[in-house]
């Protein structure tokens, strides 16, 4: 790395942290849309807005913000967590414009749902922080709560399996979807697992 190597790292977590927080913004809105069809209108827009810039901004580190292994491994783990986070927000907007026709759940269901996706935005809004701190008590706490996530699928999960008269569509939508959340709060993890190596790398450089 040049001399200023120390800098030129630390600039590349900040802007790796900025690429969780765009996911974060995609995913908040593409929940807003799903969950709350009254906010469809503005949730939308800054999901597909943030989506876009998170595919240009990861497409530019690709092509030449990352210097030295250390600056490697950082920019190459946090880019592939942030992107499948992209993918995931993909997926929960075609899924609200799916279902866009049908009535929203009932609420005895939609409750769970709503807690998995509060706690599986709120891990990746942390691993953003923490991914900048490296600080040991905040990855602790997002590992933590991972398993909070976990719980509350299972809640909804125990809800379906005793809902007998509920929609299969609905059923099928609240699985897939308990599972995208999962999912995030899964990538979340897994940036924030690595923080304190990544930290401890930046100091070396």
């Amino acid at each position: 790395m040049p001399e200023d190597g120390d800098g030129t790292y630390r600039a590349l977590i900040a802007e790796l942290a900025g690429l969780v927080r765009l996911a974060h913004t995609a995913l908040s809105g593409a929940t807003a849309a799903l969950t709350s069809p009254a906010d469809e209108v503005e949730g939308v827009p800054a999901a597909e807005k943030a989506l876009a810039e998170l595919r240009a901004r990861i497409e530019e580190d690709a092509a030449g913000l990352l210097d030295g292994p250390a600056g490697v491994v950082v920019g190459v783990h946090v880019g592939t967590e942030a992107e499948a986070l992209g993918q995931l927000a993909q997926r929960l907007l075609e899924a609200a414009w799916a279902r866009q026709e049908r009535e929203p759940f009932d609420e005895p269901l939609r409750a769970p749902l709503d807690g998995i996706a509060d706690a599986a935005l709120d891990l990746v809004a942390r691993a953003a922080d923490v991914l900048e701190s490296g600080a040991p008590e905040g990855v602790a706490d997002v590992l933590t709560e991972l398993h909070e996530a976990g719980r509350r699928q299972r809640l909804l999960y125990e809800r379906l399996i005793r809902a007998e008269e509920a929609d299969p569509v609905d059923t099928a939508d609240l699985v897939l979807l308990a599972c995208c959340y999962q999912q995030c709060a899964a990538h979340a993890g897994s940036i924030a697992r690595h923080a304190v190596l990544f930290s401890h790398a930046g100091a070396s450089v």
